[in-house]
């Protein structure tokens, strides 16, 4: 059994580094999915000081096996009781949940309801924190705890005059048990409220009074939004048995609150998008479904959604890259002069793109100008007779605040001959905000274009297309992978055969070779192979082929004494199935979050492992 650890404040303090950002960024993350579906909830979140985690370690045992769990905690305060259930299943869908513990409720007693999530932190915040905060027996884990509102007053009260004030209690067994009768009454409140609520909606309910009705019995955050008289007369004049408004009534609240969550944005919630939403998920009434289509309900009113902006002082804006490729342009289709100049139409078609709308003089064929106004630059300079061009622009970003963009690409000629295309994209922000609007990956349109319709080589042909090794290509595929002119990485997915001599990739799940090579093409090597042919294409090496497996060459690898020296990794049935990925997206200034697991989490986490490749080699190519 390990011995317990402690450490002094000023250790922990050394230490254990963790961002504001992290804690913002997990309360913001609970709050988007609470706020998105309506519930009422009030939010709080603290990352513990080095006095509090010294105490820790003073008056529990902690070690190697046992490790502080809540250096980050997140407190979610419900008003209504069966919030907590709902609560719970969300934070199970948003994060990689550890463990769950709960008060256990006896008839004979009462205790206050408390509901702890112990979560894994998402792998994007985790890396925020000091890595020597590892080695300081606590764990990468995040705490959430769930309460009512009614509880968590008490609680308090609880915590500080009674919890950390025992002196103050000794011996006054009546006055606890007077302190705690009133714990009795809160719970009879808590539950009190609910019923109060459905009472009050099955009478509206019987009045014919739907917006109350709604209101009551939903009992979420709405707008006062009359509802549409269409709609209303549907539901008065409907009486039959089992009614629209019956089955209004009738609809449990998770069913609503599912529904909101399942919204590719988050949408107003007043009496018509609840009744919508509903009449999608459970009644099924055309007429209404027309109506709503014909109004548009959801964007009906352009309805605020209450976001907020936090106003930052000036600070130093810093450049983060997000794209990186260098590559020879192909003469397949063209001679390298023309396909340098065919790249730089191409080129300049994306600048008339994205910015003819502010100036409409931009040129229609390559040469060399300038361009500036308030928000945005452009700059072409185009040099045929050089064989060279390059640009660069920046732009604001219209949908994340203080954000700028800085697009950057040249064309050129090397003297072996090789016509050369670099392009790299990257974002700008103030140094304080750069983590809330990170965009991890972002390749520019033109460089897409160039690729399809003129063809780019890293000492091979890149191509989206699915490409399958024949044996007699084997030996170029090793050079290629022990090139160490190569700047992209190599991925080999290597099947059974069936019988009918198809190779069989069942075992990859829903991680679709098709559209992974579609996505990835352009900035990665990827072939596909039968394990006979992969033996041979490893042969010496010793790379284990004994089973379907993807492998990933990133650059600089190189043969040596039988073994491949190098970024190389194996990932099989066993890895793909288990695999999760924390998949974490931007949208404008809204950030979201969410785990895939088995082969949507590999096709992601492989995917991320590539890009990851383009963006460190910034310095080295």
């Amino acid at each position: 059994m390990s011995e317990k650890v402690t450490f002094s404040r000023e250790e922990i303090a050394e230490n254990v580094r963790v961002p504001v950002i992290v804690e913002v960024e997990l309360r913001h993350l609970v709050e988007e999915r609470l706020k998105q579906c309506g519930i009422y909830y009030r939010i709080f979140s603290r990352v513990k000081t080095a006095e509090s985690l010294e105490r820790k370690f003073q008056i529990k045992e902690y070690n190697e096996n046992k490790k502080i769990q809540d250096l980050v905690g997140v407190r979610v305060d419900l008003y209504f009781e069966d919030d907590l259930r709902i609560c719970k299943n969300i934070l199970e869908n948003l994060f990689s949940l550890v463990e769950w513990s709960e008060t256990e409720q006896k008839d004979e007693e009462f205790k206050p309801m408390k509901i702890n999530g112990v979560f894994r932190l998402p792998e994007y915040l985790k890396a925020q924190i000091s890595p020597e905060t590892w080695n300081m027996c606590i764990d990468d884990t995040v705490e959430i705890q769930l309460k009512t509102v009614f509880f968590e007053g008490w609680h308090e009260i609880e915590h500080d005059m009674k919890y950390k004030g025992g002196d103050l209690w000794s011996g006054r067994g009546s006055v606890s048990r007077y302190f705690n009768s009133i714990l009795a009454t809160l719970e009879l409140c808590d539950k009190s409220l609910v019923s109060l609520f459905e009472n009050l909606g099955h009478d509206l309910y019987k009045e014919g009074n739907w917006a109350g009705m709604i209101k009551a019995h939903y009992r979420l955050r709405m707008k006062d939004k009359p509802i549409y008289p269409e709609i209303e007369e549907i539901l008065d004049q409907d009486h039959s048995e089992n009614n629209i408004g019956k089955l209004l009534y009738k609809t449990q609240r998770q069913v609503l609150i599912d529904e909101l969550l399942a919204q590719p944005r988050t949408v107003p919630i007043n009496a018509n998008t609840i009744i919508a939403l509903v009449n999608r998920a459970v009644i099924h009434d055309e007429r209404m479904e027309k109506i709503f289509h014909d109004k548009d309900v959801f964007d009906d009113g352009n309805e605020t959604l209450g976001d907020e902006f936090t106003f930052h002082t000036m600070s130093v804006f810093q450049k983060k890259y997000v794209f990186n490729a260098r590559v020879n342009l192909s003469s397949y289709k063209y001679p390298l002069h023309e396909a340098m100049i065919e790249a730089a139409r191409i080129a300049c078609s994306w600048l008339r793109d994205k910015f003819g709308g502010i100036e409409p003089s931009l040129p229609k064929e390559p040469e060399t100008f300038t361009h500036r106004q308030l928000g945005y630059s452009i700059a072409f300079t185009y040099k045929p007779e050089e064989e060279y061009w390059s640009l660069e622009s920046t732009n604001v970003d219209c949908e994340a605040p203080g954000q700028i963009w800085v697009t950057e690409a040249s064309c050129w000629r090397e003297k072996d001959g090789r016509q050369m295309l670099e392009v790299r994209n990257a974002y700008a922000t103030a140094s304080d905000q750069s983590f809330y609007i990170n965009r991890y990956f972002s390749c520019p349109m033109f460089y897409s274009y160039i690729s399809d319709r003129i063809g780019i080589f890293d000492v091979r042909y890149l191509t989206t297309s699915r490409r399958i090794i024949k044996e007699q290509q084997i030996w170029k595929i090793r050079d290629l992978i022990l090139s160490d002119s190569r700047t992209m990485p190599v991925c080999i997915i290597m099947s059974d055969e069936k019988e009918n001599g198809w190779l069989d990739e069942r075992w990859l799940e829903k991680f679709r070779v098709y559209d992974f090579t579609r996505m990835a093409g352009r900035y990665a090597h990827i072939y596909t192979c039968s394990r006979e042919i992969g033996e041979k294409l490893f042969e010496g090496w010793n790379i284990p082929t004994d089973e379907p497996a993807v492998y990933l060459f990133k650059a600089s690898c190189v043969a040596e004494g039988g073994d491949v020296i190098g970024s190389y990794g194996k990932y099989d049935e066993k890895y793909v199935m288990e695999c999760t990925f924390d998949r974490h997206q931007v949208n404008g200034d809204r950030a979201r979050y969410n785990i895939v697991k088995g082969g949507q989490a590999f096709y992601h986490k492989l995917l991320h492992e590539i890009r990851s490749e383009m963006i460190e080699n910034i310095d080295k190519i």
